[in-house]
Order: C-alpha cells, then structure tokens, then sequence
C-alpha cells in the first residue's frame, strides 16, 4: 500500500501541475508553505511541520524560495523572540488564491473524469489516515518482533 499511495499521489501531483501549467513551478514542499500559509495566516514553521508533515529542514528551504519570490515575509513573534512569524504577501496571497481555483477546477475534472464511488471512499480512506497522522499514530512504526524482514 506505501507504493500504491505514493505512485497514485505522484501520478495525480503530475498532472494537477500539468493542469495549473508551468507558472513559476512550486515543488511539493514550496506548495505545501503557500498552502498552508494560505489558509492560516500568520503562523510558524514550526506549525507547518505539524500540520504538513514536511520536516523543519523542507519548510526552512521553501520558506526560503517563496520569500525570494516574494511570496511571504517573515518577522519575529512578539511574544516568543524564538519563532518567526510567516505571512503572505499580497503578490503570494495572489498566488495562492489562483492555486485554490486551479486545485477546484482540478477537483471538478477529476469527480467528472473517475466514478464518483471511488473518490468517495478515497477520500473516507484519507480522511481516517489523516486522522491518525493527528494523532501521530502514523509517525514513526516500530518493527514488531515477529515481524518477518524481507
């Protein structure tokens, strides 16, 4: 199932680019910061390797991209010296709002393009994984014992 779930997320994440067109491309780790940054507005990096999943390492380096591109600023949290605080800037909160109507229109071609009882239970499926990645059931599986190695 790891395989199957990551072609499949590959294969989808190839042609949702393909479908937005080669404006300025965003890696996956790029999209997830504007993503995030999109829907919850300010915020750390911190509660973007929370909410994301992508490591500290990824956010710093997309941070980095988007900032060049002049997508987001940073500034220090007031009340803790430690966190910067990201924001959108107006060009980046542009993009996003264009990348939230490429995703829905995406969206519609796919719920027109595959039977309609498949997306359902895809998406119950990623609803109850992404309920254990709260959880932090899904984070870091231990190897039972009796667990034959292949």
């Amino acid at each position: 199932m790891p395989f199957r779930l990551l072609r499949v997320a590959e294969s989808v994440d190839n042609g949702f680019t393909q479908f937005c067109g080669p404006e300025d491309e965003l890696s996956w780790s790029e999209w997830q910061v504007l993503w995030s940054l999109g829907e919850r507005s300010p915020t750390t990096a911190k509660a973007i390797s929370g909410h994301s999943g992508l490591s500290k390492t990824k956010i710093s380096r997309a941070v980095k991209v988007l900032e060049d591109k002049g997508y987001l600023m940073r500034r220090k949290d007031r009340s803790d010296r430690r966190f910067e605080l990201l924001t959108l800037t107006s060009d980046g909160q542009q993009r996003f709002e264009r990348l939230a109507e490429e995703a829905a229109a995406f969206q519609r071609w796919l719920e027109r393009s595959v039977n309609s009882d498949y997306l359902s239970s895809l998406d119950s499926g990623l609803v109850g994984l992404e309920d254990l990645i709260l959880i932090g059931h899904l984070r870091a599986p231990q190897r039972q014992a009796e667990e034959p190695i292949a």
